[in-house]
């Protein structure tokens, strides 16, 4: 093993003679991804709050119907318009939020038909993207964990094979922050462009830093 290659080794001397061994190692995990997720927002505008509520209630309704969509609050608003220092109401604003997950494009035709026929609600989306259920990053992160608190013993041992250093762990500290990359892929919410966006591997990854009394 070329140990030019370990990440941030540090030495620091110690009053027996021994010294202190920092390293720090990075774990990662590619998953497949099992599922779509879409985050999209209607808002409708009309002049009186009654009225824009009577445009949100029934579409939320609609989109609550579907399971494989989660959310349905909203937020209502004045919208003004302001000149020669005067405020004009201009009427209200209503935003509904929600978030959906699915495994294929064609369980959610309903709601982007429903989207088509609909000319007084303003449709906003952020790109749909492949995800893994969190189930399986849960799974995955505990075995990331489990890897690297594995990998003290393992480090010591070939530090001992290698005749670099007699090393027992003294520390092992892994850093909750882990990250999970995926890639997004732009898609208008449309159904004549509701295509299956290209699936793209997740990884999943946790860092580690590790202690050694060494001598």
């Amino acid at each position: 093993m070329h140990f030019s290659k370990l990440l941030l080794l540090t030495l620091f001397t110690t009053a027996s003679f021994g010294y202190e061994l920092k390293v720090n190692k990075t774990f990662e995990e590619n998953l497949e991804s099992d599922r779509m997720e879409l985050h999209f927002s209607f808002i409708a505008k009309k002049k009186s709050a009654k009225e824009t509520k009577e445009l949100l209630h029934p579409a939320i309704a609609i989109i609550k119907q579907h399971p494989q969509c989660k959310g349905g609050g909203y937020t209502l608003s004045p919208e003004y318009n302001y000149k020669s220092s005067k405020r004009e109401l201009l009427g209200f604003v209503g935003r509904a939020n929600f978030e959906c997950s699915f495994k294929e494009v064609e369980e959610i035709d309903d709601i982007t038909t429903f989207f088509d026929t609909q000319t007084n609600l303003e449709l906003q989306q952020a790109p749909i993207k492949w995800v893994v259920g969190k189930e399986n990053i849960k799974i995955a992160k505990t075995s990331l964990e489990l890897k690297a608190i594995r990998y003290a013993k393992e480090y010591a041992q070939i530090l001992k094979k290698e005749n670099i250093a007699q090393c027992h762990e003294k520390k092992v500290e892994i850093h909750t922050s882990s990250s999970v990359m995926h890639e997004a892929q732009a898609m208008l919410m449309a159904k004549s462009s509701m295509e299956t966006p290209t699936k793209e591997p997740t990884l999943i990854s946790i860092n580690a830093t590790y202690e050694f009394e060494c001598q």
